[in-house]
């Protein structure tokens, strides 16, 4: 193989190895978000327990029965949408892995060449 074709193909792994970088950010932020959104429902669920058990207007008028429902939604919604980036999270680090790979065997080539 000449001095220029592992040149090249050093250069094409490497933009290959970026590309994968590149398409895994915007799924590790999405799952910072929603795991932001997690913490904040669970810091909204510890406030109201709080005000529920020195307020007793919330379970006379049923508003904790309603309260808790949406918790329990919002909350199963949240996990469903973070199971979802966490498994493409998984795909796109396989294929981050892929690259990784193919990136190093280019680059020991290259040092055994030499």
């Amino acid at each position: 193989m000449k001095r220029t074709q592992l040149q090249d193909l050093t250069t094409v792994t490497e933009a290959a190895f970026q590309r994968e970088y590149q398409s895994l950010r915007p799924v590790l932020e999405a799952e910072a978000k929603v795991q932001q959104q997690l913490a904040r429902l669970n810091a909204q669920v510890q406030q109201s327990r709080q005000e529920i058990a020195s307020a007793e207007g919330y379970r006379v008028t049923g508003t904790d029965v309603l309260w808790n429902g949406w918790e329990s939604a919002t909350r199963r919604e949240l996990n469903l949408q973070l199971a979802r980036i966490r498994s493409q999270k998984l795909a796109a680090l396989a294929d981050l892995r892929i690259a990784f790979g193919r990136k190093q065997a280019v680059s020991n080539l290259c040092k055994n060449h030499r």
